[in-house]
């Protein structure tokens, strides 16, 4: 959570614009703290950055927050599965989270990931029920203890997924996956990882934290026919910056994550991971 002025910081919009902002247009609803000071999410953080781009390409401001939040209730309708889904229950990772219940946890992420394309168990359930999970230790009804332990059975459940789809012959497209220096936010790159690799493409998922030395070492290698990273947070716009900028003029680079309209150089994927995923598989073999 980021008060007024840290906010006003990442998005670059002055603290009176973002009371105008929300008073007038309702595009971001801080909450408050205890002595009763806004607070800001990463989602509310985006919204503003988003409008604040539009802006600054001549959108008027009453148009700019229409298209903010048309693009969120799309978002959020899009999230949500008809009821006869395996991919319905949206909470059953809140609900492991609160009771420690690694017996349910396994069983229902075993379920899900037989009984679906997986394609749609990340974009359907994966990364809706993880939000509703942050949603949940926001407000306070699932622990950090709690959030991390099923934050790290999600983890060990896509990198088996991973490791156990057949490898592409040699002569498949080849891709490189992973997160900048300083980044750990590993769930929404692996899935992704998971279902390029499930559609054929050879992919090699370098993890988290990378320095930009080490991926420049690896494209140089590798000669990769693409580069895929994640901006998942605002603190991570400058190491990704860096890292497109060392490696855009070797191969293509495309960009994932809640901030990648912020990063010029490099191809946004959009921010359904799965469906993103399985369209660069698609161009590459057609390639």
């Amino acid at each position: 959570m980021y008060t007024v002025g840290r906010t006003s910081q990442l998005t670059g919009v002055p603290r009176e614009t973002l009371r105008k902002w929300e008073q007038r247009y309702g595009v971001v609803e801080p909450v408050r703290s205890e002595g009763n000071y806004r607070l800001y999410d990463d989602e509310a953080v985006r919204r503003l950055a988003v409008m604040r781009d539009l802006v600054d390409s001549g959108w008027t401001p009453r148009e700019a927050a229409r298209k903010v939040l048309e693009d969120r209730s799309s978002a959020i309708a899009g999230d949500v599965p008809s009821p006869g889904s395996p991919l319905s229950h949206l909470d059953e990772l809140v609900t492991c989270g609160q009771d420690f219940d690694v017996v349910r946890l396994e069983s229902t992420l075993d379920k899900v990931f037989a009984q679906a394309d997986l394609a749609d168990v990340v974009d359907e359930w994966l990364m809706p029920s993880l939000v509703r999970l942050g949603e949940a230790w926001q407000r306070g009804d699932v622990t950090v203890a709690g959030e991390h332990f099923v934050s790290a059975a999600v983890l060990r459940r896509l990198s088996q997924a991973f490791h156990q789809l057949p490898h592409p012959d040699g002569e498949s497209p080849r891709v490189l996956v992973g997160l900048a220096r300083g980044s750990r936010h590993e769930l929404g790159v692996m899935g992704f990882a998971m279902v390029l690799r499930s559609r054929g493409v050879q992919v090699t998922y370098l993890g988290a934290d990378l320095p930009v030395e080490a991926w420049v070492d690896t494209v140089r290698e590798l000669g990769p026919d693409a580069v895929v990273l994640a901006v998942p947070t605002v603190e991570d716009l400058p190491a990704v910056r860096e890292a497109v900028e060392a490696i855009s003029t070797s191969t293509t680079v495309l960009l994932g994550g809640a901030q990648q309209g912020r990063i010029e150089g490099a191809e946004p994927l959009g921010h359904q991971p799965g469906e993103a995923a399985a369209s660069l598989a698609g161009r590459l073999v057609a390639g």
